[in-house]
């Protein structure tokens, strides 16, 4: 799920919609209220698993689908495609299919354009810390190539193998880009690049260590980040270190010009992160999973711009079955207000037996 804002407060909220296969899109004025109905953005098929949203606003709404595809590309399933919607949600263009050898990931950026990433071979280390380079370039609306290839990896400690996929990038307001992956090699924990428009990297790597490597969900997120420059963002990782010596939780991790704090602990009562979204007063909203193996419910947890909590989190839904399972997405409105967008699904089966809910909460920071 995802939700993308413009400056002035309108706002699209993105989702997949098993029941029918398909790929929604919905539009929200800057009153809150929804313009039309949902638009199909996408039609997808089986085989085909969406692992993430990306969305930026450029004037028009730009989005990255990244997933893997089982069903028509088995030999080679990481898959990415592109959209780009008009300021009332529109899709201009079929979606673009974006799968290169040793595709990685997708990431919008202005006019159609995106940074694609590829995996530079070869897996290299000792077992227990497999680890491959990243190449980073931009392409445009087409597809094409509009420069060579950087590596996004360089002189900074490489990609965990097998921890990978949970890397996360954020375009920029200037076009640029802030990218953040796990390691285990040199250290344990995260590295944050700043990348420029074409995807070469800019300045120094920024460590974030963290006491354990990330937790391997199968279908919640253990990595958010959010970005206001390429030295002041914000993170939030779910780790355990499956030893079961207590060293397992949810740390976030601020950086304010170059300078990192913490890793700070939040509460154990919670099992995933969903969701983290910027203000461009200062300070980041963090979408928290909270649940006993029966139940999940959904929180949110202010963090000021080191990434530390500020008061107690706020419920956002109730505590529910988790058959089918609960997403969100958070986005920042003007004059200190939220945008989150909640899916909640019920049932086993998509086709007959599972209903779906998609609701947005507006929440004041006051």
């Amino acid at each position: 799920m995802e939700v993308t804002a413009t400056p002035a407060g309108a706002f699209e909220v993105v989702w997949v919609y098993d029941a029918e296969y398909k790929l929604l899109g919905q539009r929200f004025a800057r009153n809150l209220v929804p313009t039309g109905s949902p638009v199909e953005l996408m039609t997808l098929h089986g085989g085909l698993f969406i692992s993430e949203l990306a969305g930026a606003w450029t004037g028009r709404y730009q989005l990255a689908i990244n997933g893997a595809d089982y069903g028509d590309h088995v030999e080679n399933p990481p898959t990415g495609y592109r959209v780009t919607m008009t300021l009332t949600g529109q899709p201009v263009a079929p979606p673009l299919i974006v799968r290169p050898p040793g595709f990685f990931k997708l990431a919008p950026a202005t006019g159609g354009d995106s940074l694609r990433l590829r995996v530079e071979p070869p897996i290299f280390g000792p077992p227990a810390c497999q680890s491959y380079g990243l190449l980073a370039s931009r392409i445009d609306e087409h597809g094409a190539p509009l420069g060579p290839e950087s590596r996004a990896t360089r002189r900074a400690s490489a990609v965990s193998f097998g921890y990978g996929f949970h890397t996360r990038v954020e375009r920029l307001p200037d076009d640029t880009f802030v990218l953040v992956y796990p390691t285990c090699q040199k250290f344990t924990g995260l590295v944050a690049r700043h990348l420029n428009a074409v995807g070469a990297p800019v300045g120094s790597p920024i460590d974030l260590p963290l006491p354990a490597p990330l937790v391997n969900f199968s279908s919640l997120s253990s990595l958010v980040l959010a970005a206001r420059g390429s030295a002041d963002f914000a993170v939030a990782a779910v780790i355990d270190d499956n030893l079961d010596t207590g060293v397992r939780g949810i740390y976030t991790q601020g950086v304010v010009n170059g300078e990192v704090s913490g890793p700070t602990r939040i509460s154990s009562d919670f099992v995933s992160v969903a969701g983290l979204a910027a203000a461009p007063e200062g300070g980041y909203l963090l979408l928290l999973m909270k649940g006993d193996g029966e139940t999940l419910g959904l929180f949110a947890q202010e963090l000021d711009a080191r990434g530390i909590p500020q008061g107690s989190p706020l419920r956002v839904t109730e505590a529910r079955n988790t058959g089918r399972g609960l997403a969100a997405a958070v986005a920042s409105l003007p004059n200190g207000r939220w945008a989150i967008a909640t899916q909640e699904l019920n049932g086993t089966d998509p086709l007959s037996e599972c209903s779906e809910r998609v609701v947005v909460t507006v929440l004041d920071s006051d």
